[in-house]
């Protein structure tokens, strides 16, 4: 019975940690990959821009990254507030917090 119950905490602990390992290295690859793309468009821009072939209109770059960034940011906001992941029991969640961490800052 004890044992029962220990196999059931370290599988979901382990679980979480591993699921939270490939999590958090998919992320910081994909921003990465994402954030590079961005960079060369912009310097693409900016060097375009610089040899007189195109003309960057300021206000309109500046307001469509702001709505850009705000829709992002209220998207994120309805996925944290989800109470879906609340079900799922304070061991898995906090070793996949542990893993996710872990392959962000190592990864």
């Amino acid at each position: 019975m004890i044992i029962e119950t220990l196999i059931q905490i370290a599988t979901s602990v382990g679980g979480g940690f591993l699921i939270g390992i490939l999590l958090g290295y998919f992320v910081k690859k994909l921003l990465k990959i994402l954030l590079f793309v961005a960079g060369g468009i912009v310097g693409l821009l900016i060097f375009l821009q610089q040899q007189e072939i195109i003309s960057v209109n300021q206000e309109r770059l500046e307001g469509s990254s702001t709505f850009i960034l705000t829709t992002l940011s209220s998207s994120f906001d309805k996925i944290t507030q989800s109470e879906d992941i609340s079900s799922l029991g304070i061991p898995l969640i906090a070793s996949m917090t542990v893993g996710f961490t872990l392959a962000l800052v190592k990864g």
